[in-house]
């Protein structure tokens, strides 16, 4: 009778938690703002690199947005009680070679605008520049992209996409495209085949999704299903923009349609439970209202977590949603082969489903996102190091020099668990 009593309990419990879920998770559609901040930035230059700082912190403000809620039960991240000094701790600046605080590497040469170390899930080091704010949601453009190929991970793991079947088998609209037929999930998840796009058609992907100013009515949606589209040579290339590239708005498309609703909603009911957000979360979108695979909205301290939920995944993989054997793909010994883009980063650095698998000992991922923002997690640590940021270049070796140093003397400063 007792059994039978606690499993009732626990089933009552379970759907209870399922239903505020389900209650949190119903975004909410709102419009642009004013499209300007005070008299020179307007929609069709706040990501320029000189209105990156002020641009990329008010992106509601020229385009729409499907908004989340905080998870009502999230609890701040809970603060070390001995932190590091990012003033005291020093590394090889790089640049020239010479002695620098840590602090100095990231304002002068990151051009960093919040950094969060999280180790072992605590913070060791919470730091803003220029009236940044950790706690402060913020576009991270396609340093969201490696989240969309760990939700079709995810996706697949639960029945609703298969890996070897064709992209155009899901997605109706686009059963024509010919071009798609050599595309299938798996490729598209691993993202490091993209479409030989020329500079026209990148343009023409930016307006529709309304990334050059005003946007396109139709929508992004409406500019991936064109006839044709999809008839260039498969290449592999980097991204053509700091908002990625149409394959990544495909992915977004393919996730809304496996689960049978908007791809903000998929974030949530996927991610929330573990994440538990203390800042509302957004994905922009286009203006027929759907989300944009480089729109990802959220504060540092929420970043770090997905960092965390990583980290656990690996520690705890029962209780985990994301597959165990894609976190041992993600940690797996670089291959050494390296990759020409991630030029900067210790030689044989190598892209893994949009992650970067660091090259030497442990087990060290990255993801690099344009202008400097990125999210790093050593495994072997538990360590996670969040940054925003608003580099002038949207990448080069040096900025990636710069960051490697940062993690590797953030790594030396603290000892792997159970050693001191």
């Amino acid at each position: 009778m007792s059994h039978c009593h606690n499993l009732f309990a626990g089933l009552a419990l379970g759907l209870a938690a399922s239903a505020a879920v389900g209650e949190t998770c119903v975004p909410e559609r709102l419009p642009a703002g004013g499209r300007a901040l005070g008299e020179w930035i307007d929609a069709g230059n706040w990501r320029a690199p000189g209105n990156l700082r002020a641009g990329l912190r008010a992106p509601g403000t020229f385009m729409p947005r499907s908004s989340l809620p905080a998870d009502p039960a999230a609890t701040p991240l809970p603060t070390a009680a001995q932190p590091l000094d990012l003033d005291r701790l020093t590394l090889a600046d790089p640049t020239d070679g010479a002695r620098r605080s840590v602090a100095f590497l990231l304002d002068s040469r990151l051009y960093a605008e919040s950094v969060l170390v999280l180790y072992n899930g605590r913070v060791f080091a919470e730091r803003n520049w220029h009236d940044a704010r950790t706690d402060a949601p913020r576009l991270l453009q396609h340093a969201g992209r490696p989240l969309l190929s760990l939700l079709g991970v995810m996706s697949v793991a639960q029945g609703r996409l298969a890996g070897e079947r064709a992209v155009a088998r899901y997605l109706p609209p686009l059963a024509g495209q010919t071009g798609l037929r050599r595309l299938s999930v798996q490729r598209l998840l691993e993202g490091e085949a993209r479409f030989a796009w020329p500079a026209a058609d990148v343009a023409g992907w930016r307006r529709a999704a309304g990334w050059a100013g005003e946007a396109a009515p139709a929508g992004v949606r409406d500019w991936l299903r064109q006839p044709g589209r999809w008839d260039a040579p498969l290449v592999d290339l980097p991204p053509p923009t700091a908002e990625g590239g149409p394959e990544d708005d495909l992915l977004a498309w393919l996730l809304a349609e496996a689960h049978g609703m908007p791809l903000a909603r998929v974030f949530c009911e996927q991610f929330q439970g573990r994440l538990r957000p203390e800042r509302p979360v957004a994905w922009l979108t286009d203006a027929a209202g759907d989300e944009l695979a480089g729109g990802l909205v959220m504060s540092l301290r929420d970043f770090a977590r997905v960092g965390q939920m990583l980290v656990e995944a690996r520690v705890t993989p029962r209780r985990s949603r994301i597959p165990d054997w894609f976190v041992e793909a993600l940690a797996a010994p670089a291959a050494g082969r390296g990759a020409p883009e991630l030029r900067g980063l210790r030689p044989g650095a190598e892209n893994r489903y949009g992650f970067v698998r660091l090259a030497g000992a442990g087990a060290r991922i990255a993801i690099l996102g344009a202008h400097g923002s990125s999210l790093y997690v050593d495994f072997d640590r538990r360590l996670v190091v969040a940054l925003h940021a608003a580099h002038p270049e949207a990448g080069d070796p040096l900025q990636r020099a710069a960051l490697e140093s940062l993690w590797e003397r953030l790594s030396a400063a603290l000892p792997l668990p159970g050693r001191r």
